[in-house]
């Protein structure tokens, strides 16, 4: 289980509209590595295949030439096999970059509502030497820390698919 929100600030979270997000960052790296490790079976797979083929190099005739011909193919068993190893390592490092998205955003997030919190105290104990005024101040950090969550939902976003 990723990051999860302090009870406390969860309610700060709902009064500004937003819900906590129920990405597992933990879950995102483990199946990053995943990927990764699958792509390191594939190109093992890969170099295993061309060597065992390398050992028919003395042997002659028609089916095995037609079997040479197949395999150094551009669509061969040994180029799809390189090719998933390839693609299987650019799965694992999207998730990876996702993980690290999450898990910012997330820390981001439980800053601002941090500091969300700290500002609301402050005008709630300056409420009496201020007459009350402090207390108009209190929708305006909402507003501030809105945009700011705002700011950085768009950012995890462009981070992820731009």
């Amino acid at each position: 289980m990723g990051i999860q929100i302090p009870g406390e600030l969860s309610g700060l979270l709902n009064e500004l509209g937003y819900v906590w997000p129920e990405s597992d960052e933990e879950r995102l790296f483990e199946l990053a590595q995943a990927w990764i490790a699958f792509g390191a079976e594939a190109d093992a797979a890969a170099t295993d295949a061309t060597a065992a083929v390398a050992l028919l190099a003395g042997n002659d005739g028609s089916a095995l030439e037609a079997f040479r011909g197949q395999w150094s193919d551009s669509d061969s068993a040994a180029a799809v096999l390189q090719d998933l190893g390839f693609g299987a390592r650019a799965v694992g490092a999207a998730l990876l970059v996702c993980a690290l998205v999450v898990l910012a955003l997330k820390i981001n997030v439980i800053v601002q509502l941090t500091l969300l919190a700290i500002s609301i105290a402050q005008a709630i104990a300056t409420a009496a030497p201020t007459f009350g005024a402090s207390l108009l101040e209190i929708p305006v950090f909402k507003k501030l820390v809105d945009i700011a969550i705002d700011f950085l939902i768009g950012q995890a976003l462009e981070a992820v698919l731009g």
